[in-house]
């Protein structure tokens, strides 16, 4: 059971908000909490690791965003992130109904099993294990300026700001709401957050930034980014070159991206799909990595899917 902890909603710095929702839209929300008829009860058994968690709740909810609450989030049972999140895929789907985004995809409402395993493995890179990741020739993230695709929560990219002290992290994704829980995370872990054209790697501390990514039609952002990183990216075939295109335009033909994928593909021929198309946008290197047991947990099957653009 999930167990709330009410508290009155403070408004979180420097988050990335969303849109507005147009008029119509706003005549369907019934100005009625979606919480208020809500059942608490196994939100997270369904939704994420299956675990009982104990929440804040931050906000009831609005005609521009979802219901959200605070969750501690462990990452190898060693360190822990706070996360602003909706309560879960259906509560988040049933604000997408009221609010008349009924083609909206919910599915970036969870925390992800391959979020997790690639947040670890970033957490290794701080510890001895990175000796075992380095036999792997795995790209590095500390110090480096990453960008995370697909971001959802960005559960990886903030591990890489908290505790990698990456350079700078900004978060992709093309659901604006799921980039204002991310920054919205970044701000309460006590990373600041600015603008992608803000974003200064020259000394200092870590910076986040958030940015709006279409993969069919990808932008370089404001500053280079030396890693791309991501998790559950690789769900079809198609889209899963475009992806490849896209990294290479984030790296701007010079960089690495790193991917944690389900051992067992969501669709055959996604990593394929991803590999082939980076070598046709010039990557150097394209393979699979195996992860060794015991770098995440004994129960986590994931692979590593690892492209490289040289200068």
């Amino acid at each position: 059971m999930l167990t709330l902890t009410s508290v009155s909603p403070q408004p979180l710095r420097g988050t990335f908000s969303a849109p507005s929702k147009s008029c119509s839209s706003r005549r369907a929300f019934r100005h009625r909490s979606v919480l208020a008829r809500m059942s608490w009860e196994g939100v997270f058994a369904d939704g994420d690791d299956g675990d009982t968690v104990q929440a804040v709740l931050l906000s009831e909810g609005s005609e521009v965003l979802p219901p959200l609450i605070e969750v501690l989030v462990s990452v190898r049972g060693k360190k822990s992130i706070r996360v602003v999140k909706p309560p879960g895929v259906d509560e988040l789907w049933q604000w997408y109904e009221q609010t008349g985004s009924r083609e909206a995809d919910p599915s970036w409402g969870k925390i992800w099993e391959t979020s997790r395993a690639l947040a670890a493995c970033i957490l290794c890179e701080t510890e001895e294990e990175r000796s075992e990741l380095g036999s792997l020739n795995v790209p590095t993230v500390l110090g480096k300026r990453i960008a995370e695709v697909g971001c959802g929560l960005g559960l990886a990219g903030l591990t890489a700001a908290v505790f990698a002290k990456s350079a700078s992290v900004v978060f992709c994704d093309r659901e604006p709401v799921a980039i204002h829980c991310a920054l919205s995370s970044a701000a309460i872990n006590g990373i600041e957050v600015v603008a992608c054209s803000d974003l200064d790697t020259n000394g200092g501390a870590v910076k986040v930034a958030g940015a709006l990514l279409d993969w069919a039609a990808p932008q370089e952002l404001s500053q280079q980014v030396d890693t791309v990183i991501g998790a559950d990216c690789l769900y079809d075939p198609d889209t899963a070159a475009l992806l490849a295109g896209a990294c290479r335009v984030l790296v701007r033909g010079c960089g690495s991206v790193v991917l944690c994928e389900p051992s067992k593909e969501r669709a055959l021929g996604c990593r394929q799909a991803f590999l082939t198309a980076a070598v046709e946008h010039g990557a150097s290197r394209a393979e699979v990595v195996q992860l060794p047991p015991g770098i995440i947990d004994d129960n986590t099957c994931c692979v590593l899917v690892v492209a490289a653009w040289e200068a």
